[in-house]
């Protein structure tokens, strides 16, 4: 399913951008020459594809320029904050932090909520095929970056990231062999009653998962 939307996103997304203002324009060349017998309806169709396409986009949860997703920033921010976060490990045990542009549209904290379903809810089965997914895309990812097929130029019509996360360069890939297995981190920041100050940053290992020889480990932290 995953892989479906990836595709989906590499492939429809651009064409749907283009088209998007292309069918803009004829719209307004019909209803400048009163071509269209109801631009009042013209209009209204216009506008409602709109919502309709910014409620698939939020849903699928992939942003597409002209039509972004809702993000919601209206909450207010807990004193307590816990996510859960990939690394890639590899066959010497170095880890590198998980670059989730290798995974669209399982990107940031969609995948946390995966890591947590990882370790609470999956079964064996599950998660190992999880981590292959992440394991094939994170390698996949790593051989484009390397190459210099990174970024694709589909990434050029995508709206800025607004999270301010670190990305893979070639120059921190040369410091690690191939990766061969996931690890989930638990990550917990707790802030002052203002949210002006870091009191604390734990950070807990919970699982590892080796593709290559098909085991897991859970980690005890108690």
């Amino acid at each position: 399913m995953l892989e479906l939307l990836s595709d989906f996103r590499n492939v429809i997304f651009p064409v749907f951008f283009v088209g998007f203002f292309l069918g803009t324009l004829v719209l307004l060349a019909l209803s400048d020459r009163e071509i269209l017998p109801d631009r009042e309806l013209a209009r209204k169709a216009w506008v409602g594809t709109f919502i309709l396409v910014l409620v698939a986009v939020t849903a699928l949860g992939s942003t597409l320029i002209p039509i972004v997703e809702m993000h919601k920033f209206s909450h207010p921010s807990e004193e307590q904050n816990t996510a859960y976060e990939f690394v890639v490990v590899d066959a010497d045990g170095n880890e590198l932090f998980y670059d989730y542009r290798a995974t669209p549209p399982t990107t940031d904290s969609r995948s946390s909520t995966v890591a947590w379903r990882m370790v609470d809810a999956y079964s064996d089965q599950e998660r190992m095929e999880t981590a292959e997914f992440y394991l094939s895309n994170a390698k996949e990812y790593r051989s484009a970056i390397e190459s210099g097929a990174y970024p694709p130029p589909t990434d050029l019509i995508d709206p800025p990231r607004y999270v301010d996360d670190e990305q893979w360069t070639a120059s921190t890939l040369e410091e690690y062999g191939e990766f061969e297995s996931i690890r989930i981190y638990e990550r917990t920041l707790t802030v002052n009653e203002d949210n002006t100050e870091l009191e604390s940053h734990d950070r807990r290992l919970l699982l590892t998962v080796d593709v290559d020889d098909k085991s897991i480990t859970e980690h005890d932290n108690s």
